[in-house]
C-alpha cells in the first residue's frame, strides 16, 4: 500500500488531489450522527490503526516517541507495567489523531483514505480524531455509573458513562483525559487516564492558561482544538514527573533548619573516659538512655525543650546522629569539648530527607515497597480513633467559617457565601474536604464529614421533600426484570394461606426456599440481550425483604432530616416489650447527610464492599418482626445506596425483642464500647449510631402524641424505552420531627464548637423515653426530645410534648 501525499489524486477515484477529497476539511469533519460504533469496531479500528503505523510509519513513530519524552526516556523502562499502559495510552493515541507528519497531514487521515473500513470503524476513527485530550476535575460520581466532569480550562461540565472510574474516583481528584461519544452514544472516557496530583494540579492548570493565552495571540480566530492537541506531550511530562519526582515540601526543624540526617563520627580511644565524661554533661542536655546510647537535648528556637539528637557507642565507634547539619556541627564541637582526646572525629555524612521521601513515595508508586505497614498491636481502637480524628476536625473547622482565609481573599467562609463572587471559590473548598472524606472511605481511614457546612454557610439547595429517592426494593425491581412481579406472586400466595394474619405474620427464610415458584425465579437466568445484565439470582439477597414488605402493603417511613439527628441522640434505655411496631414489616428511610454519614462509615470498615468510600443517597431499613419459641425478635437490614450501577449493600442485625430484653445491653454486645481511654471519647461506632436511630425512629412512630403524615405517592417518570416499571411504595408515611431545623443545627453547632461535647454533658438533657404512670389515660411511651437545662438555654429548644395524667 502507497502513501497518499496531499497533491496526489485520491485513492477513493473521484480525480480529485487527496487534499480536496477525502483528506480534505469537509471529509475530515464529517461523522454521521446517526452511526454508533460497537466494542468490536471499536477494537477492530484500533488492530487496523496498529497494523497500519507498524507497516507504513514506524520510523515516524519512533521519532514522534522520542519527541514525546523528550529528556525522560530513561524513565520508561522503570514504570510499573499498570503505569507502561497508561502511558502508552496516552503516548498512542496521540500519535495516531494528534500528531501532524511532515506534510501536516495525521496518521488517522491517511488510515481513513487508504483502508477500507466499515461504517462502525470510521465513526470511532472520526470520532477520536476529532477529540482532544483535556484537564478535568471530577465533581460528582455514581458508582458503576457516571461521572461528571468540569473542564479546569475552558470550564464546562460533561457527565461520562464510566464503569470502573466511577467506582474508584473521589470528588476534586483531577485526571487528564479524552472523551468521545462512546459506543452507548453517550459521552465515555477513551484509553490514556492520567491521574494528577493535588501538588501539581494548579500548577500545571496555570501553565496551560499560559500557553492557551499565546497561542491565542499567535492565531487568533483559530479553533482552540488545535492547541488542545499539543497538549498531552505536556501531561505526560507532569503525569511523569509525580510519579519520579514527587512534590516533597522542604521539611524544617524545630529551629527552621533544613532538615538532613546528619550522622557525627567518633573513633574511641579511651571508653571509659568517654562514658563518664558523656555521663556527667547533664548541663549539656546529654542524659544516659541506655547501656550504650545517650539522649541529647535542649531548647530550640521557640525555648521549647526539644530532641536535637541520638548518641551511641558500639564497638569503639561513637555516632552522633541529628536532622540538620547545623545540628551536626554542634554535635561535633560538644563532644570535642567534652571528651577531649577519648575521641577522635572520624567523618560527618550528610543524607538528604527530602530526597529520602521522594524515593519513597516512588518506590511506593511503582510498587517497589508496600504502601502500607502492619498494624501495631498497640494500635488505637478504631472507634476511639475516629472519635479523635472526629472531635479535632469538629474543632478546627467550626472555628475555619469563621476565621479570614487567604483563598477567599482574606474573607471568611460564612462571608464569603453571601458574596456571588467569592462563592464558587469557597464552593471548592468545601468539595476539597468532601474529595478528603471519600478518600478517607476508601482506604478505611478515620473520617470527618463536612457536608454540614453547606447547610451552615446557606448555600445548599432546598431538598426535595415532595418523595424520597428510589428505594431499595424499587432498585432491585428496575435492575432485575421480573423480581417485582415475582415478589408480589409471592405475597400473594402467603396471603392466601388460612393461618396469615395481617397482625402478625411474616415469611421465614424457610417458607421463602419451599415456594417453588419463587425459586424457579431467582434460579433462571437473563433469556435476552435486551434484560438487565444481572440475572434472577442477583436479587436473592433482597427477595425475603421485597415479599415480606408486599406482604403488608409496602408501608414505608420517611424519617425527617431533623428528627433523625434528634433520635440518634436519644438514650435507647427501654425493655424489648415496649419495642412495638407499627407493622410486622416496614421500610424506614433515612436521607438525611447525618445518618447516611454514619451509614458511610459503616461501610468503609468492610474492604470487600463495593459501595466502600461512595456517598450514599439514600438508607431503607427493613424491619421485619419475628416470632418463635425462643422470642420475639426483629429482623433489622440497612440498604445502603449510592443509587449507581451496583445494588444496595446490605447489613443485618437481629435485635431481641423479648419482654425484658435490655436494648441499650443489645447495642454493647453488638459493637462493645472501648473502656480504655480516659476521659472517656463521645461514641461515634457507627453500628451503634444506625441500630440506635433506626430503634428509636420505630419507638417514635408508635409513642403517644405522634401521628405520621401520609403522603401518596405518584409514580416517577420513565423513559419511554424503559420495558420494565418497578414497583413502588403505595404510600409514604412521613414522621415529622416538631423541632425547628434550625433548633437541630444549633445542637449540632455546640457539637463542633470547642469544649462542645463537654457543655453537652453538662447542660443538655439528652432525648429519652419516658414510661406512662399506671394513673395515665395514654400507656404508651411518650418521647423527650434532647431539652437544655439552665435559664441561659432555656430558649434554644422547647419541649415538644407536656405530660398531663
Amino acid at each position: 500500500m502507497k502513501k497518499t501525499r496531499p497533491n496526489e489524486p485520491c485513492p477513493c477515484g473521484s480525480g480529485r488531489k487527496f487534499k480536496k477529497c477525502c483528506n480534505g476539511p469537509a471529509a475530515r469533519s464529517a461523522e454521521p450522527s446517526s452511526v454508533l460504533h460497537t466494542q468490536d469496531d471499536r477494537a477492530e479500528a484500533f488492530a487496523k490503526l496498529e497494523a497500519f503505523i507498524d507497516q507504513y510509519w514506524d520510523e515516524e513513530e519512533e521519532q514522534a516517541f522520542d519527541e514525546f519524552w523528550d529528556e525522560h526516556g530513561d524513565w520508561e523502562e522503570q514504570l510499573s507495567p499498570e503505569f507502561l499502559e497508561m502511558s502508552r495510552g496516552v503516548q498512542e493515541p496521540w500519535f495516531a489523531f494528534d500528531h501532524r507528519l511532515d506534510d501536516g497531514t495525521r496518521v488517522v487521515d491517511e488510515l481513513l483514505a487508504q483502508l477500507v473500513l466499515t461504517a462502525g470503524e470510521r465513526s470511532f476513527l472520526r470520532a477520536m480524531r476529532n477529540s482532544t485530550m483535556r484537564l478535568y476535575e471530577v465533581r460528582e460520581t455514581i458508582p458503576g455509573s457516571s461521572m461528571t466532569l468540569r473542564d479546569l480550562i475552558e470550564g464546562n461540565d460533561v457527565t461520562v458513562s464510566e464503569r470502573t472510574g466511577s467506582r474508584t474516583m473521589s470528588r476534586r481528584d483531577c485526571i487528564a483525559a479524552r472523551v468521545i461519544r462512546g459506543c452507548s452514544g453517550k459521552p465515555e472516557m477513551e484509553r490514556g487516564v492520567l491521574h494528577i496530583p493535588g501538588l501539581y494540579r494548579d500548577q500545571l492548570v496555570a501553565t496551560i492558561h499560559q500557553h492557551r493565552s499565546e497561542f491565542a495571540s499567535e492565531h487568533p480566530g483559530e479553533s482552540f482544538d488545535r492547541f488542545y492537541k499539543l497538549l498531552p506531550p505536556l501531561v505526560h511530562e507532569v503525569w511523569l514527573k509525580s510519579i519520579f519526582e514527587p512534590a516533597v515540601p522542604r521539611l524544617n526543624n524545630t529551629d527552621g533548619e533544613e532538615m538532613t540526617v546528619t550522622r557525627v563520627t567518633f573513633h574511641v580511644e579511651n571508653e571509659a573516659t568517654l562514658a563518664r565524661e558523656l555521663d556527667g554533661a547533664g548541663a549539656e542536655g546529654l542524659t544516659r538512655a541506655g547501656d550504650h546510647t545517650w539522649s541529647w537535648c535542649g531548647p530550640s528556637a521557640s525555648r521549647s525543650e526539644v530532641s536535637l539528637g541520638t548518641v551511641e557507642l558500639r564497638a569503639g565507634i561513637l555516632t552522633v546522629e541529628t536532622n540538620s547539619v547545623e545540628r551536626g556541627t554542634r554535635a561535633r564541637e560538644l563532644v570535642e569539648r567534652l571528651v577531649g582526646q577519648a575521641a577522635r572525629h572520624r567523618g560527618t555524612t550528610h543524607e538528604d530527607l527530602q530526597r529520602l521521601v521522594r524515593e519513597s513515595v516512588t518506590a511506593r508508586m511503582l510498587g517497589r515497597e508496600e504502601a502500607t505497614e502492619a498494624p501495631s498491636p498497640h494500635a488505637l481502637d478504631p472507634d476511639v480513633a475516629e472519635a479523635l480524628v472526629a472531635d479535632h476536625y469538629a474543632r478546627h473547622y467550626r472555628s475555619w467559617v469563621d476565621e479570614p482565609v487567604p483563598a477567599l481573599d482574606g474573607s471568611t467562609p460564612r462571608q464569603a457565601g453571601k458574596n456571588r463572587a467569592l462563592r464558587p471559590r469557597l464552593e471548592d473548598l468545601i468539595r476539597d474536604l468532601e474529595g478528603m472524606y471519600e478518600r478517607a472511605l476508601k482506604e478505611g481511614q478515620p473520617a470527618y464529614d463536612p457536608s454540614w457546612m453547606w447547610a451552615e454557610l446557606e448555600i445548599e439547595p432546598v431538598a426535595d421533600l415532595a418523595r424520597p429517592p428510589a428505594l431499595a426494593h424499587e432498585r432491585v425491581a428496575e435492575q432485575v426484570p421480573g423480581s417485582a412481579d415475582a415478589s408480589r406472586s409471592a405475597a400473594e400466595r402467603f396471603r392466601a394461606v388460612p393461618s396469615f394474619s395481617d397482625a402478625t405474620t411474616t415469611v421465614t427464610d424457610e417458607e421463602l426456599r419451599l415456594d417453588l415458584e419463587l425459586q424457579r425465579f431467582v434460579r433462571s437466568e437473563k433469556t435476552s440481550e435486551h434484560e438487565a445484565t444481572s440475572s434472577a439470582a442477583t436479587a436473592t439477597p433482597y427477595i425475603g425483604l421485597m415479599v415480606n414488605l408486599d406482604l403488608h402493603r409496602r408501608k414505608v417511613f420517611w424519617v425527617d432530616a431533623a428528627l433523625s439527628f434528634m433520635l440518634e441522640n436519644t438514650d435507647l434505655d427501654v425493655a424489648g416489650r415496649e419495642l412495638r411496631v407499627p407493622f410486622p414489616s416496614f421500610a424506614l428511610v433515612f436521607t438525611d447527610r447525618h445518618t447516611l454519614s454514619i451509614a458511610e462509615r459503616l461501610l468503609s470498615r468492610s474492604p470487600e464492599d463495593p459501595l466502600r468510600g461512595q456517598l450514599l443517597r439514600v438508607l431503607t431499613v427493613y424491619v421485619t418482626e419475628r416470632q418463635s419459641r425462643s422470642g420475639r425478635t426483629l429482623s433489622v437490614v440497612f440498604a445502603c445506596d449510592a443509587l449507581g450501577a451496583d445494588l444496595p449493600s446490605l447489613v443485618r442485625y437481629e435485635v431481641p425483642a423479648d419482654d425484658e430484653a435490655s436494648l441499650r445491653t443489645f447495642l454493647a454486645s453488638v459493637a462493645p464500647p472501648s473502656t480504655i481511654v480516659e476521659p472517656q471519647v463521645r461514641d461515634t461506632n457507627p453500628t451503634r449510631g444506625l441500630l440506635r436511630v433506626t430503634l428509636n425512629a420505630i419507638l417514635y412512630a408508635t409513642s403517644a402524641g405522634v401521628t405520621p403524615e401520609v403522603r401518596p405517592i405518584k409514580p416517577r417518570a420513565r423513559s419511554s424505552s424503559a420495558s420494565h416499571h418497578p414497583a413502588e411504595s403505595d404510600s409514604i408515611f412521613f414522621l415529622p420531627g416538631k423541632i425547628d431545623i434550625r433548633h437541630v443545627r444549633q445542637l449540632q453547632e455546640l457539637q463542633r464548637a470547642p469544649d462542645g461535647s463537654t457543655l453537652l454533658a453538662r447542660f443538655m438533657v439528652r432525648g429519652h423515653w419516658r414510661r406512662p404512670a399506671k394513673s395515665w389515660a395514654e400507656q404508651q411511651l411518650r418521647w423527650i426530645e434532647p431539652y437544655w437545662k439552665g435559664p441561659d438555654m432555656a430558649t434554644v429548644i422547647e419541649k415538644a410534648y407536656r405530660m398531663k395524667a
